[in-house]
């Protein structure tokens, strides 16, 4: 039997400028299992070279029982995978993926640590997955440090300021590299990048914190050295890197 799986476009949706979120549905099964925080791999039409056709998109939405998956892609100027999604594909179009892949996970007892969760851009994708599936039955604190250019680049900023309210142990803090928002968000947001907040909110080291890094990898690479440099251990840094 075949490892990939036909894979049908459900919806798609505009998220900000250059983002969109595409729905996969798997009719092979009724309900698609994963873990919060895994990536589905695509084998799409953009090579006769087998491998420089795949893609690996983390999955945005937490498992609800269906048998559908959200992913949240950047159209990448002179990306062959995304502009193929941007220009070519629509609602209806019939893609191959994979099993849903990846260790970028949460443990699935339950915490005893807090989570820092620092991301740029689409690497806000498993992170929403995991909130949507971990805040209602943990008690430990929950803190996303989100960085963009602009305050139109803030994916889902709508419902992550809904999880706040709701969620006394979540914190959202955006950083803004380029324009700061007309209006005043019931969220922190600073100027600057995201390195900045967790240098600040989490100089002393502490045991009980891990911290999950997600998004391009000079980011990613750069937030690992100076959290190490702080003085928190290889074990408390968790990483998915992005190109």
């Amino acid at each position: 039997m075949s490892k990939w799986k036909e894979a049908i476009v459900t919806r798609i949706e505009q998220r900000s400028p250059t983002v969109r979120s595409f729905w996969l549905e798997l009719p092979d099964r009724e309900r698609l299992e994963f873990r919060p925080g895994q990536f589905l791999t695509l084998d799409l039409p953009i090579s006769d070279r087998r491998r420089d056709r795949w893609r690996s998109y983390s999955i945005a939405s937490a498992p609800n029982g269906g048998n559908q998956a959200e992913l949240c892609v950047v159209h990448l100027p002179g990306g062959k995978g995304s502009t193929y999604l941007f220009e070519e594909a629509t609602v209806g179009t019939q893609l191959l993926t994979k099993e849903p892949g990846g260790v970028f996970t949460l443990p699935e007892r339950p915490l005893d640590y807090d989570v820092v969760m620092v991301c740029t851009g689409t690497g806000i994708a498993p992170f929403r997955s995991m909130l949507q599936e971990r805040l209602d039955r943990e008690t430990r604190r929950f803190h996303l440090i989100f960085g963009c250019r602009r305050p139109e680049d803030l994916l889902y900023r709508d419902e992550l300021e809904e999880l706040a309210r709701r969620h006394p142990h979540f914190t959202y803090t955006a950083t803004l590299s380029r324009e700061m928002p007309q209006d005043k968000p019931p969220f922190e947001v600073l100027s600057g990048y995201v390195h900045q907040v967790y240098e600040r909110d989490y100089a002393t080291p502490r045991e009980d914190v891990r911290f999950y890094l997600c998004g391009w990898s000079q980011m990613v690479d750069e937030a690992r050295d100076r959290l190490l440099k702080l003085g928190y251990s290889e074990q408390q840094v968790i990483l998915e890197l992005y190109g």
